[in-house]
């Protein structure tokens, strides 16, 4: 692989890299140069609806936010900056440079911030990830994330350190511990046991027919940037950003992900997935999923998925030991899997209220918990009653 990715290094940069460079620095070189070539200028486009809605056009470098003279200009300057430092550094110091050059690409400075906390594991990490545009458009469109959709404000401070932490904590490495261990995420799942706890945050998969995969992402977590970007395009994160902030941010809310084989770049379903409390007494913990949603591109056959999602919920509900919750339309479905499971269980429609406990995402965002679609929610809430269908493991 090191000579390909030195060969497409030479092609991009026009420079060979050195000759004594490791395989990981020629990768993260690779991918550095890449990415900063498709670039999207969100310091001076800002975060909007005219940005891609499909990771593949992300990737093509063809959509009009890549080609905008603005973003060219900045993609021209990225890969001039790397040629430079390139031909100017020996091969010992060449994960620095990547380090300071991703650092400073996503708009941060290497010597303070989350900037001085980058490492090149992290970083080769991130550049794996794709997250070069989100961590930019996080750090440089936060002006955009300062109302919700409906147009009440949200506190900039507020946004500024969530974005700090989040960003710190993938330059760092630890981004998917960090979720789960902060202090606002360690509130949100307050009373579950320890091994609950452990099931969880595990990155459960399983596997279907046809070579598809269900799967809450994999470990370390980055693919949570790209996973609103599946049947979005709204709280993308260059598209409603601080729509995102609460998927990154929170312990209690997770994506579940189909990848098919059908469709080979990447994962092309998604559905949301949260644990929360029933506002009764004793307040009991419950696992809320959201609808399954197809990436826009995709040419794939979606109808085996909402089964196999649920399959793969229902599972996890029976390992947690704790109750589900879906909307009523998937009520047949459920019923469906619960007997090919063996029929152990009861099912029931039920309307509760849920509490929400502080967000450490500053907002909270869905269609199904609430009729605002985002909203500030820093202090603890409860919802109206919401009419959902209920699976009780048995022995729950």
């Amino acid at each position: 692989q090191r000579t390909d990715d030195a060969d497409i290094v030479a092609e991009l940069l026009g420079v060979s890299p050195p000759a004594g460079a490791t395989s990981q620095a020629v990768r993260a070189l690779r991918l550095l140069a890449e990415q900063a070539s498709k670039g999207i200028d969100y310091k001076s486009l800002g975060l909007g609806w005219e940005h891609p809605t499909a990771r593949t056009e992300y990737r093509s470098g063809k959509h009009s936010s890549i080609t905008n003279a603005r973003s060219k200009s900045r993609s021209k300057s990225s890969r001039a900056t790397l040629m430079a430092l390139l031909k100017s550094e020996p091969a010992d110091s060449l994960e620095d440079l990547i380090v300071s050059s991703f650092v400073k690409e996503v708009g941060l400075q290497h010597d303070s911030g989350p900037g001085a906390l980058a490492k090149f594991g992290p970083v080769l990490a991130a550049l794996e990830g794709e997250l070069f545009l989100p961590l930019r458009a996080l750090v440089e469109g936060q002006s955009a994330t300062h109302t919700t959709f409906n147009g009440k404000p949200v506190p900039p401070d507020l946004v500024a350190t969530c974005v700090e932490q989040i960003v710190s904590h993938v330059l760092q490495g630890d981004f998917s511990e960090w979720r789960y261990s902060n202090s606002v995420g360690a509130r949100q799942l307050e009373g579950l046991s320890q091994a609950q706890k452990d099931h969880w945050a595990e990155p459960t998969r399983s596997e279907h027919s046809g070579g598809i995969v269900v799967h809450e992402d994999a470990p370390g977590e980055l693919g949570l940037f790209w996973a609103t970007k599946i049947g979005g395009p709204s709280h993308g994160f260059d598209i409603e950003g601080q729509c995102l902030l609460p998927l990154l941010a929170n312990a209690r809310h997770k994506v579940v992900l189909v990848s098919d084989p059908a469709w080979p770049h990447h994962p092309s379903g998604r559905a949301h997935f949260r644990l929360l409390w029933t506002s009764s007494t004793p307040s009991e913990p419950v696992l809320w999923l959201e609808s399954v949603n197809a990436d826009f591109a995709a040419r794939v056959d979606s109808r085996p998925w909402k089964r196999m999602v649920i399959h793969h919920v229902v599972a996890k509900a029976e390992a947690m030991k704790v109750k589900l919750s879906l909307d009523t339309y998937m009520n047949i479905d459920l019923e469906h899997v619960v007997k090919d499971r063996g029929g152990k269980g009861t099912i029931a429609v039920a309307s509760d209220r849920l509490v929400l406990r502080p967000s450490n995402g500053v907002v909270e965002a869905s269609d199904y918990l609430s009729g605002e679609h985002d909203w500030v929610q820093v202090e603890e809430e409860v919802t109206g009653p919401l009419r959902r269908c209920i699976y009780t493991p048995t022995g729950e």
